[in-house]
């Protein structure tokens, strides 16, 4: 499972320099089994779903998390075709973490319908690697995309790497982004004001022994009305540090321009965890 481990690194990127980077014999052997093992065929991958009673609503439409766990399931298979999933990178020390994700919904899924996901990989710059998501109905007609922001990281020191010199140049899919690349941050809530709050569960936890990303999105809609969470149409969220079991996490909303709003999880220690940024009706 691809997930977003090692989280309190997420905001150091722009500090990032030569020094932290220095090519390990470990970093190099990924590199050569990266290029031996890549083949062109495999970079675009589909998988076939039919949405389940307990992955839907009150209102019977898929719940934008199960969209994310789909999401997670269909980049795992497709990254373990390629030989850099998880297990992939454990051997060598590394692991990707998720750093952000931009989606956009058309229409959501209802139950029993059966839905296919399209997904690519593609190179990004020295620090970041994105993957793109299509869901699709019986018919062929886009539901809903998403762009998703990855880094790499070494797990003893749990600090951010730099990507290899050859994964940068090699470009996954000759496919465009299926939205527009963002480099923009998004702003903490100018006064946070605790709307909910949760206690993380052993059940919350992924194979990495940390709440998945998923969850998080979970908690947050937890701020906003049934309707609210019907009428999403883009959601895009930052991933800012990791949660363990046994953390509060207080959640707060806050009306920013016509038709967005500004979603922010903080823990215990009062740090923030993830902002979001939510539109909704017609993206």
């Amino acid at each position: 499972m691809i997930s977003d481990y090692g989280p309190d690194v997420l905001g150091l990127c722009p500090e990032l320099d030569n020094k932290l980077w220095s090519p390990s014999i470990s970093e190099g052997f990924f590199v050569c089994f990266w290029k031996n093992r890549m083949s062109e065929t495999h970079t675009f991958y589909t998988e076939q779903f039919t949405i389940r009673a307990n992955e839907v609503d009150t209102s019977g439409n898929t719940t934008l998390k199960a969209i994310c766990d789909f999401f997670q399931e269909v980049a795992g298979n497709n990254a373990k075709e390629l030989h850099f999933d998880i297990t992939d990178l454990q051997e060598q020390d590394l692991t990707w973490v998720l750093h952000r994700m931009d989606i956009q919904i058309k229409r959501f899924p209802k139950w029993r319908e059966t839905i296919t996901i399209e997904t690519w990989p593609a190179a990004g710059d020295a620090l970041r690697a994105y993957r793109n998501y299509r869901i699709l109905d019986e018919d062929g007609v886009e539901l809903g995309c998403c762009l998703s922001y990855w880094m790499m990281i070494n797990m003893t020191t749990r600090r951010p790497v730099r990507m290899p010199k050859e994964v940068l140049e090699t470009r996954l899919a000759k496919r465009n982004h299926v939205l527009e690349v963002k480099s923009n941050r998004i702003s903490p809530i100018s006064e946070f004001h605790k709307t909910k709050e949760f206690s993380v569960r052993r059940s919350d936890l992924d194979m990495n022994m940390h709440v998945n990303n998923a969850m998080y999105i979970d908690w947050m809609q937890e701020c906003l009305s049934l309707e609210e969470s019907k009428n999403v149409s883009r959601f895009d969220i930052i991933y800012m540090r990791e949660s363990l079991e046994g953390d509060i996490i207080s959640a707060s909303v806050e009306q920013a321009e016509s038709g967005i709003k500004k979603l922010q999880l903080i823990n215990q220690d009062e740090k923030t965890i993830a902002l979001a940024e939510v539109n909704f009706g017609a993206d």
